[in-house]
């Protein structure tokens, strides 16, 4: 993957993103209604996941969730330490996995937002996690990308070029994202950012209930 190249636009919920080339929609039904990964400062906010991309297979592919919160978000620097704060509950309470915090950063520009870099050690491998906040004023989304650490250095800059293409649509209204059923997701989905090593897990264990 050659550093800053983009796929194509994706528009779900009234928002638009370009992600890394080479991500595509996962089939979609087992994420339908999840919560994971949607890191909200208040957690009683109404709040669902959106999209979910990968671009592979198994516990070497990367992942790259979109979650949108029916809350605003300012990414101000008063907002900055309580969003690292959610994510780490988030993870802990509602995912069942301890992320170790490396980063966390208030970025402006185009796209504005707060991020937490952290790693994590689920099946034996570790990952690295990338939770963004996008700042938004009635409602907002939440990014979050997961790949092997070994990749994570390649890539870095397309992730961060894709974030840069983030945008929420104009809307007539606050909420105007109609809200969901929202619930936990049965089975062992641990959140969609894991959810490569669910899928992973469950196929190693089908073959071998086959032998």
């Amino acid at each position: 993957m050659s550093s800053g190249a983009l796929g194509t636009e994706l528009r779900r919920d009234g928002y638009a993103l370009r992600p890394p080339e080479g991500f595509h929609m996962v089939r979609w039904e087992p994420y339908a209604g999840s919560q994971a990964g949607a890191v909200s400062l208040d957690p009683g906010a109404p709040r669902m996941l959106s999209a979910a991309l990968a671009d592979g297979e198994g516990p070497d592919a990367a992942m790259l969730v979109v979650s949108v919160v029916e809350q605003g978000f300012a990414a101000s620097p008063s907002e900055r330490e309580d969003f690292a704060s959610a994510v780490m509950q988030h993870f802990r309470r509602e995912l069942g996995v301890t992320v170790s915090p490396e980063r966390v950063e208030r970025l402006g520009g185009v796209a504005p937002r707060v991020e937490v870099l952290g790693t994590l050690r689920e099946a034996g491998q570790v990952r690295t996690v990338l939770v963004a906040g996008m700042a938004s004023e009635h409602r907002h989304a939440v990014v979050l990308v997961s790949a092997p650490a070994v990749r994570w250095e390649a890539l870095a800059p397309v992730v961060r070029a894709s974030l840069e293409t983030f945008r929420m649509e104009p809307t007539n209204a606050p909420g105007a994202v109609p809200r969901r059923a929202l619930g936990a997701l049965a089975g062992a989905l641990a959140g969609a950012l894991v959810a490569s090593y669910a899928a992973w897990r469950k196929r190693g264990q089908a073959r071998a209930a086959e032998r």
